[in-house]
């Protein structure tokens, strides 16, 4: 039952991650992606806060020992930090729905790096769905690549390529944090301020801290970050955690990636884009090639 409700959980946590790579692609036009990265942990972070007092009656989670402190927090690190400062970039320039077609290769790199961490052997109908994966999201960047300027497109893939490597190490860190049965509202709150502190220390040395605050005088654009910043890093981040806990990060992964295809139609009838039939082919492509690492599961 509660492996069931884990993937369940995972494919709400994918809805969670479209709206919010429609709001980030947005508001990072307007304020810039990396003060969207840094400035929507600082909504987030009270409210997981708030959630962790409601729940276990602490502002903070204590309990934890070292090393799901460090595995936690290093989750943290790279899928706040790291991962989404390249992921926000690339949102900026080339849109949630290509961004996220290349996403799709994140369970690949967390079922890869787990075979190097955890040993875990890949079955022929794993690699086979790593392969099917890797043509669908080369068919798109193909055709999509088309309507960017030719010094772009590289740049941006290789940014979004990186997001998806640090994404998954953070995720793998993740589970493995969870294995002592950590709490995931524990788990977020650590996580979640892990993130936050990677983010103030690298805007500190960048001189942008302050700015970053000053950008978000923009009202509209702040009520859309803190829609997104509840939707995300709270809500949807919260699902993705006890849905690693319950089910196998191979599969949970997969099942995050439908972003895609849940941003087909809000492009097609929200946003009025014209969606080319080899776009939607090969994100159908992508996305069930990732599909075999659940059914190899």
């Amino acid at each position: 039952m509660y492996v069931l409700l884990g993937y369940l959980f995972a494919i709400i946590t994918a809805g969670c991650w479209t709206q919010n790579s429609i709001i980030y692609a947005h508001v990072g036009r307007q304020v810039g992606s990396s003060t969207v990265t840094h400035i929507r942990l600082w909504l987030a972070f009270p409210a997981t806060i708030i959630i962790h007092l409601v729940y276990t009656g602490t502002l903070l989670p204590l309990a934890f020992s070292p090393v799901s402190y460090f595995f936690i927090s290093a989750s943290g690190v790279f899928g706040f930090f790291i991962a989404d400062l390249f992921i926000f970039k690339a949102f900026q320039h080339i849109g949630a729905r290509k961004t996220m077609v290349i996403m799709t290769l994140s369970p690949i790199f967390s079922a890869v790096i787990s075979w190097i961490v955890f040993n875990e052997v890949l079955s022929i109908m794993q690699i086979t769905g790593i392969l099917v994966t890797i043509g669908g999201v080369i068919a798109v960047i193909l055709v999509e690549s088309r309507k960017i300027s030719e010094h772009t497109p590289i740049i941006w893939i290789i940014f979004v390529l990186i997001g998806a490597v640090t994404q998954a190490i953070g995720m793998v860190l993740a589970k493995a944090g969870l294995t002592e049965g950590i709490d995931p509202v524990s788990a977020n709150v650590v996580r979640i301020g892990a993130g936050l502190a990677g983010l103030a220390l690298f805007t500190l040395v960048r001189g942008e801290f302050i700015r970053d605050f000053v950008k978000m005088k923009d009202t509209r654009s702040l009520y859309l970050l803190t829609a997104a910043a509840l939707v995300g890093p709270v809500f949807g981040m919260l699902l993705a955690l006890y849905a690693f806990s319950w089910a196998p990060v191979g599969i949970v992964t997969t099942l995050m990636q439908l972003t895609p295809i849940m941003l087909l139609p809000i492009d097609r009838f929200y946003f009025k884009k014209k969606i080319s039939g080899s776009a939607v082919f090969g994100t159908i492509i992508a996305v069930a090639g990732t599909g075999l690492l659940f059914i190899a599961n």
